[in-house]
């Protein structure tokens, strides 16, 4: 019998403390490693926190980041993994950060690559500025060095993110076996990671469509029709996806149609088709699903924000549907993604700058207006963001100007 390979070999081969993550120094990092490995879940629970905390801050990655994330991979492929599925979960976020803005678009991996060079093309000047940062601060001998070594600490794009980011897509050859893990929760957490890396789509599509053939879970299938839109071409999204739209769980027919809103938004040729529309505007009012575990479950707003994408190709009456189920927003954060989506359909084309004139509304724009109004009044905590979401769009008047502009007689030239 062959003797299993130490998962965290090497790991004492680091500079660790001359790695940095958002609290300074990693050399904290090591021992938080370790404790992944041990058998009291507290522990390692107490442990992940420790490291998201710190090496992925606020959606931020640092020089600790890339030797975290492959020292993580391996903590995942060993035999006697524990907590798999939250290990999987925590490599989406190194290599991506926070991914609330990976859905309906993907990652931006190009801008990503373009900005972490024009910073390495800046690292002289920016050596210079963290001297002068030390200096001010009053660091001094290995402190001041740790920050001349670390330039890119706290900006992004940036090489720090951008390796990360390879750190895990060069082992996404030995990660997608959890493509048919026995357990579903380890299957939705790899189909998710695999479509944070649109690169290696000749690699993985084809993977992702095999599995919409056989995957039977619910979050499982979700989260991999979710991924196959984020990195396939739009026709190989209509052949594999579509047929998911007659799905009858409501949570699958939401990641088909935001797959194929993506691939509609992509081309901007494709239209989308009205059952795709017709199953995102189901979504606005779902449930929020925390157990699915992808942008912690919001639904509802997500497919608010698919239905941004595509919104010149919403008709008046999908806007007011849209706008009537503004009261039914499952929470505060539902509903005002849920309103810049319907103003964004209504008003076409404004911006903060720009100045609605409310004596010339059309009718779609009313009956908007007096879906927000009741809203407006409301006592609870989103009340405040109601009068930023219209400024956005270029609503400037109070309530009371609205609430006069929308009444019977009022002058409307």
């Amino acid at each position: 019998m062959s003797a299993q390979v130490d998962p965290l070999a090497g790991l004492d081969e680091v500079e660790w403390e001359w790695l940095v993550h958002a609290y300074g120094s990693a050399r904290d990092v090591p021992p938080n490693l370790r404790a992944l490995r041990s058998r009291d879940a507290r522990v390692r629970h107490d442990a992940l926190m420790s490291l998201s905390s710190s090496v992925t801050h606020q959606g931020g990655r640092y020089s600790a980041s890339a030797p975290v994330a492959r020292f993580v991979v391996e903590l995942v492929l060993a035999p006697d993994a524990l907590d798999r599925e939250r290990l999987l979960e925590f490599l989406c976020a190194l290599a991506v950060g926070i991914d609330d803005d990976r859905l309906p678009a993907g990652v931006p991996i190009s801008e990503w690559r373009d900005g972490a060079a024009s910073l390495e093309a800046e690292r002289e000047s920016l050596v210079v500025h963290a001297a002068e940062w030390a200096d001010r601060e009053m660091k001094r001998g290995p402190e001041r060095e740790l920050w001349l070594r670390n330039p890119f600490s706290g900006l992004t794009p940036s090489p720090d993110t951008v390796a990360a980011y390879d750190a895990v897509r060069d082992e996404l050859p030995r990660l997608v076996r959890f493509l048919a893990s026995r357990r579903s929760v380890e299957r939705t957490r790899v189909a998710y990671l695999v479509g944070m890396f649109p690169e290696s789509a000749t690699e993985t599509v084809p993977l992702l469509a095999d599995r919409l053939d056989v995957e039977a879970d619910e979050h499982a299938l979700t989260s991999t029709l979710i991924a196959h839109g984020l990195i396939a071409s739009p026709s190989e999204t209509l052949d594999s996806v579509a047929r998911f739209l007659d799905d009858e769980r409501p949570l699958v027919r939401w990641g088909a149609a935001t797959a194929l809103a993506r691939a509609s938004a992509t081309t901007d040729s494709e239209s989308p088709s009205r059952q795709t529309i017709r199953a995102l505007i189901e979504s606005t009012v779902h449930e929020d699903v925390p157990d699915l575990r992808i942008h912690d479950g919001w639904i509802g707003s997500y497919a608010a924000k698919s239905l941004a994408s595509i919104s010149h190709w919403l008709t008046t009456n999908d806007i007011k549907e849209l706008a009537d189920r503004l009261p039914l927003a499952t929470s505060s954060f539902n509903r005002e993604q849920l309103l810049d989506t319907v103003l964004s359909a209504a008003f076409p084309g404004t911006s903060p700058e720009a100045d609605v004139r409310l004596d010339n509304l059309i009718p779609v724009q009313q009956h908007v207006l007096h879906a927000v109004l009741p809203i407006w009044e409301s006592n609870d905590s989103w009340l405040s963001a109601v009068p930023g979401a219209l400024a956005r769009h270029g609503l400037k008047g109070s309530r009371n100007e609205i609430e006069a502009a929308l009444a019977p007689g009022a002058d409307r030239r």
